[in-house]
């Protein structure tokens, strides 16, 4: 099926938000997938997509102040439409004024009603016209923030009450840019320096990442990602920088018996591998056996062999795979992701502030549970992409209260140089996006007991 940008953008937008537990990558891979366009339409679409959604609090605010009765009385059809066609008048700089509007109006007569194409035109020409409308003023500061960087504002006040508001402000502003394309070198078959030289002649800008001695970070690729011949080849996986600092904290050595609990798709895994020089047992473990199969698919690419895998929840069964326990695992706990809103701007209206005590309800479980797992003298690794107490400190200070067998011990055998910058005084990995330029992350290593 053929179709234009701003038609398959709606599409998923719509999708989006009609399911309450769709991820944004679930909606845009099933979507995408029945789709024949073409190389530059799919990135409009993209854009567009993203873009919408990461500023959407503003562009409601827009559609709130110009529709007469406001936008809780507008065809819920109408809204993706005018959100589209807004992002691309107040934030994208090449689209014309007149292609926005027009076909804004053409896709709401299509796919809501004849009628609606005046309502729609009325709106977006009254917002062009008054560009500065609506006027902020008058809105408490907490407001203002919330609607300047299209934070929830519940988030925004949860966060000016743990660390004040001028950092909630630069978390808020920072969660909201885009970030940079970050990758890991696949040290098994190449070396950073090598990897940056073959790539730098296909992408705009490049530069190695400060802390992690594995990473790339590149702007502009003149290709898909999955396209370049070096990602064919399996010379790199995408993984941003504060990511690659989890493998060095687990520190497995060729030869290990390694536990992988929540492995996903396998970015880690891949990581843990390397590090272990494809030698020794790696077991990749998650509940969900469609991630395990793209996670195989993903090692097969990397000529990884030392891993396998096992479908698995740990909270419910105890596998014989287990039994003689493990030299480290890790724990990368599934999550809320506030830590990287700047990557999955969905997350900010699928998150509520009730989450937080489930989420953190399910990670203590899974903690325990992988912590039977560790051999005496072992190592654990917990880790999350959120900022969030309920979901980071907490879980831990909860898990060493019930397991005393375990201690915190130093993140790392080894410090990467600049990993001081986001250790904080009880010894948590904890970078942040707008203070190191990485995705908001949380990690602590624990040493069971020798017996």
């Amino acid at each position: 099926m053929t179709q234009d940008a701003r038609t398959l953008a709606f599409e998923i937008l719509t999708t989006f938000d009609k399911n309450a537990e769709a991820t944004l990558d679930t909606v845009m891979d099933r979507i995408t997938e029945k789709v024949t366009m073409d190389r530059r339409e799919m990135a409009l679409t993209n854009a567009l997509v993203y873009g919408v959604l990461r500023h959407r609090g503003r562009l409601d605010s827009i559609i709130d102040h110009f529709a007469s009765r406001g936008i809780a009385k507008i065809d819920k059809k109408l809204v993706p439409i005018l959100r589209i066609a807004l992002f691309q008048l107040k934030f994208m700089d090449r689209i014309p004024e007149s292609a926005a509007v027009n076909t804004a109006v053409e896709l709401a007569k299509v796919r809501v009603a004849e009628n609606s194409g005046r309502f729609v035109n009325a709106l977006l020409r009254n917002a062009l016209r008054e560009p500065d409308q609506p006027s902020l003023e008058g809105l408490t500061p907490e407001e203002r923030l919330s609607i300047e960087t299209s934070m929830p504002l519940w988030l925004v006040e949860k966060w000016i009450q743990r660390m004040g508001f001028d950092e909630t402000s630069a978390l808020c502003h920072a969660s909201n840019e885009i970030a940079p394309i970050t990758v890991r070198t696949n040290t098994l078959k190449t070396t950073r320096a090598a990897l940056m030289e073959r790539l730098a002649p296909q992408v705009e800008t490049i530069t190695e990442t400060s802390v992690s001695p594995f990473g790339l970070s590149f702007t502009s690729p003149k290709v898909p990602i999955f396209e370049l011949d070096a990602f064919k080849e399996g010379l790199f996986q995408v993984q941003d920088e504060a990511a690659q600092l989890i493998a060095p904290m687990v520190n497995p050595k060729p030869g290990d018996r390694i536990l992988d609990v929540c492995a996903g798709v396998g970015g880690k895994s891949g990581h843990l591998a390397q590090m272990m020089n494809n030698e020794g047992e790696l077991i990749a473990m998650d509940v969900e056996g469609y991630k395990l199969q793209s996670l195989r698919r993903e090692m097969h690419r990397l000529e990884i062999k030392s891993i396998t895998t096992h479908v698995c929840d740990l909270t419910r069964e105890s596998p014989d795979i287990i039994e003689g326990g493990f030299d480290a695992v890790l724990v990368d706990a599934p999550c809320s992701g506030l830590g990287v809103i700047r990557r999955n701007p969905d997350t900010k209206w699928k998150y509520f502030k009730r989450n937080a005590t489930r989420h953190g309800k399910k990670q203590k479980s899974i903690l325990s549970a992988a912590a039977r797992c560790v051999r005496p003298g072992g190592t654990l690794v917990y880790a999350v992409c959120s900022i969030e107490p309920e979901e980071n400190a907490d879980v831990v200070t909860a898990f060493l209260e019930k397991h005393t067998e375990f201690r915190m011990t130093e993140p790392f055998d080894t410090k990467p140089e600049g990993a001081d910058a986001f250790i904080t005084p009880e010894g948590f990995v904890a970078p942040l996006p707008h203070k190191q330029g990485m995705d908001g992350f949380f990690a602590v290593r624990m040493v069971r007991r020798s017996e």
